[in-house]
């Protein structure tokens, strides 16, 4: 039996050695697709309207690595960065603007399929939260309760056979969109889930 486990070992050492290798770095930006409904916060007598005003694009840089060729492992670390932009009706006159900016790690991991220049890819991408900084703060009864780690998925094509390529990906999330804010102690979430389209550039530094 330890003469057949060293031998399946040997075998998959070899493998790993023979198979093509990536790695590089991929900086770009992403935005949300659709603004969510606006809710209705507490009872109808102190009751106020609170929506997302505007979804603004966000950074992302990182890095990839890649297993395979035709057939290919893609697991990714990718530094997020965003900001969205709320109203909230507290007044008669104008709603009040108030920004929200978060930080996430992203881990998508990909497989996929090279079909010439176009590599085809899609898989589960965590989401790792790593700060946040609102002035949502400033409003009476409200908290907010990030969850540490989410789920979503990407689906998408890199275009590129060179050093350099271009990604464009689709990107769906489990957790409904606003889930971790919560008004007077009671939780509140958009009813769709949030999605978003990643543009990217990617740079192999070895190929």
């Amino acid at each position: 039996m330890k003469y057949l486990q060293v031998a399946i070992l040997i075998l998959f050492c070899t493998a790993a050695a023979q198979a093509q290798f990536a790695f590089g770095l991929k900086g770009g930006f992403q935005t949300q697709l659709k603004n969510p409904n606006d809710l209705t916060i507490g009872s109808a007598d102190t009751s106020f309207n609170f929506g997302v005003n505007d979804l603004k694009f966000g950074t992302q840089f990182g890095a990839w690595f890649r297993i395979g060729d035709g057939v290919f492992l893609q697991p990714e670390i990718v530094f997020n960065s965003n900001r969205t932009d709320f109203k909230v009706g507290e007044t008669n006159a104008a709603d009040i603007i108030l920004s929200e900016k978060y930080q996430n790690l992203d881990i998508p991991i990909l497989v996929g399929f090279k079909a010439g220049p176009i590599r085809l890819h899609g898989g589960p991408v965590g989401h790792y939260f790593l700060n946040s900084k609102s002035e949502l703060a400033d409003v009476n009864g409200y908290a907010a309760r990030w969850k540490q780690f989410t789920w979503g998925w990407q689906a998408g094509l890199t275009l590129g056979t060179g050093r350099f390529s271009a990604d464009i990906r689709y990107e769906g999330n489990f957790n409904k969109y606003g889930d971790h804010i919560t008004f007077f102690g009671d939780q509140y979430h958009f009813s769709n889930n949030p999605a978003r389209l990643i543009l990217a550039l990617n740079i192999a530094l070895v190929k």
